[in-house]
């Protein structure tokens, strides 16, 4: 029988963000202690997403549902105790196996956005009940007057990250799929070393010494990804934060939303090359940005290995979120997956989903309902939806 939501009016959904709420994402979830997760139970869980997950990923066509159990506190201050993220993390792992997924829920070593500056010297800032925050070290570029990765002992951002891995494989004996770290595109990364305004001001007047530094960052990107690689093992989800991800998945998901900051011919002088570089060590790349970045499809789509990328298409989700239309006219037929994060009730996610789907679509929609059986309900009207 088919499931029948009243999507009558396409744009069902608030026109403001509700910028009070800290996280519009994220969900309620009880902290467990290891030792009283049902590993059994989420193994089966897991790999049956997987499953679904690797044939999603395997044909040229189709739509998958990534109901995420995003645990916010674990990406503000939650993030600081290893051992807190841990518990929360459980949490949100045993939340969500009350939900119908096609991509399994992972564990992420979280812990801000500063580790690439970190490995030059940046550390952390942290106030109450916010993610933590690095101040650039240098005002412009040539304040640099050498940019040279620090030995792991004298940067504390990247030995907790490893610290943590280390920590949540022992925890779990590795029966639980983990992503790398949040490690940023090179775009955003240089916001931790030097003034973000200077930074474009050097794009017009500095352009090869602004290349240069953004390759750096590109190298250490690289570098520590494949540190992380190697201590994940078998348990790696990729492509990683923030992207429907699984041990069958591909490619390296790069955070780039410093790129609605410059013009898309600029993305592609001094974006496109290293995010292609850095694709390529990692079997593809997938770029996410926020806001409304639809004017920046037409170049992100022209670095080699593209894989997936993702963006906001309610306003619940986003105070500008992206324009449906255009990204299905844009990603049709091209083989690229699109990741739309759909904040909502379920109507208004179904809404979206007439606007973004047509055949030849690769379409992951990610849906944050809260409500056990309304999310099956939704879940199996997309998939009768979109064939």
């Amino acid at each position: 029988m088919a499931v029948v939501f009243d999507v009558k009016d396409k744009h069902m959904s608030r026109t403001q963000f509700n910028y009070r709420e800290a996280d519009p994402m994220a969900m309620p979830v009880d902290p467990v202690d290891p030792e009283r997760f049902d590993f059994d139970r989420f193994e089966t869980f897991v790999m049956d997403a997987e499953r679904r997950y690797a044939e999603f990923m395997s044909k040229p066509s189709g739509v998958a549902v990534w109901q995420r159990v995003r645990v916010g506190e674990v990406f503000r201050d939650g993030c600081r105790d290893m051992k807190l993220s841990l518990r929360l993390q459980l949490g949100g792992l045993m939340r969500a196996m009350n939900y119908l997924t096609d991509a399994p829920p992972y564990l992420e070593p979280w812990y801000g956005i500063g580790t690439t500056a970190g490995a030059f010297g940046a550390v952390y800032e942290w106030l109450p009940g916010q993610s933590p925050v690095v101040k650039p070290l240098w005002r412009t570029l040539d304040d640099i007057q050498q940019l040279v990765v620090r030995p792991l002992q004298e940067t504390p951002i990247l030995r907790y990250t490893l610290e943590t891995i280390e920590y949540f494989l022992e925890q779990t004996r590795g029966r639980i799929p983990i992503s790398w770290c949040d490690i940023q595109s090179p775009i955003n990364a240089i916001g931790g070393l030097v003034e973000i305004t200077e930074f474009f001001v050097a794009l017009y007047e500095q352009p090869d010494r602004a290349k240069e530094i953004l390759s750096v960052l590109a190298d250490e990107i690289i570098r520590f990804t494949k540190i992380q690689t190697g201590l994940i093992g078998a348990a790696l989800a990729r492509p990683g934060h923030g992207f429907a991800s699984a041990r069958v998945g591909k490619g390296i998901g790069l955070s780039t939303d410093n790129l609605i900051m410059i013009s898309p011919g600029m993305y592609l002088e001094f974006c496109a090359a290293d995010t292609a570089r850095i694709g390529r060590e990692f079997g593809g790349v997938a770029i996410h940005s926020c806001g409304n970045w639809g004017r920046w499809l037409s170049a992100v789509k022209q670095i080699p290995g593209l894989i997936m990328v993702d963006g906001a298409f309610s306003y619940e989700t986003d105070p500008n979120p992206c324009v449906c239309e255009e990204f299905r006219d844009a990603l049709t037929g091209t083989g690229i997956i699109l990741q739309a994060r759909i904040v909502g009730e379920p109507q208004v996610v179904l809404a979206h989903v007439k606007r973004l789907w047509r055949p030849g679509m690769k379409l992951i929609v990610v849906t944050h309902v809260q409500e056990p059986e309304a999310q099956r309900r939704l879940y199996n009207a997309i998939h009768e939806l979109c064939q």
